[in-house]
């Protein structure tokens, strides 16, 4: 079986957008150049907006933020609405610090239905790759926990797995 994902890079020079198909090519490959962090958001949700079926086929999503001057420039529910339509995502890989940095916050802030309206079918959340530690720290890691227990009373729950830069493995 064919696992549909999506990979989502965000940079100083604008937003990529890639829906992979079989083999080394692209089913999709979109690139949105603007600047600011907020506006690349934007243009993404309203370009899937615009799909009308292949989001329900995602399962995988991979954001990558590459951007460490992007501090408080996007609003709490500016990445809750962007993430709102990956409601078949089972996975999700934040693969960079500036990624956790950013995503996690907005998730802490999902309770009660609002907790299983956002990513409602979440099974497994891969942190890091570029350079993250084994465990993330700071204020991103208490608000990833807080998302993870939520998640949990709310009956999903969340098998998180860490990159490890020395063995280059994701680990539990």
């Amino acid at each position: 079986m064919t696992t549909h994902r999506a990979c989502i890079h965000f940079s100083y020079q604008g937003v990529m957008f890639r829906l992979p198909a079989s083999g080394n090519k692209d089913a999709l490959w979109l690139k949105i150049s603007c600047k600011p962090l907020d506006w690349q958001l934007s243009a993404v949700a309203q370009v899937l907006d615009s799909f009308s079926s292949p989001l329900p086929t995602l399962e995988s999503l991979k954001i990558q933020v590459h951007h460490e001057d992007w501090k408080d420039e996007i609003e709490v529910t500016q990445w809750q609405e962007f993430l709102h339509p990956f409601t078949f995502v089972k996975e999700m890989t934040l693969g960079s610090k500036d990624s956790f940095r950013l995503v996690a916050p907005p998730l802490q802030e999902l309770t009660g239905e609002r907790a299983t309206g956002v990513l409602p079918t979440l099974e497994t959340l891969f942190l890091g790759v570029d350079g993250c530690q084994t465990q993330p720290s700071g204020p991103g890691k208490e608000a990833m926990e807080q998302f993870i227990g939520m998640q949990q009373l709310c009956g999903h729950p969340l098998t998180v797995h860490y990159w490890d830069s020395k063995s280059r493995i994701y680990v539990w």
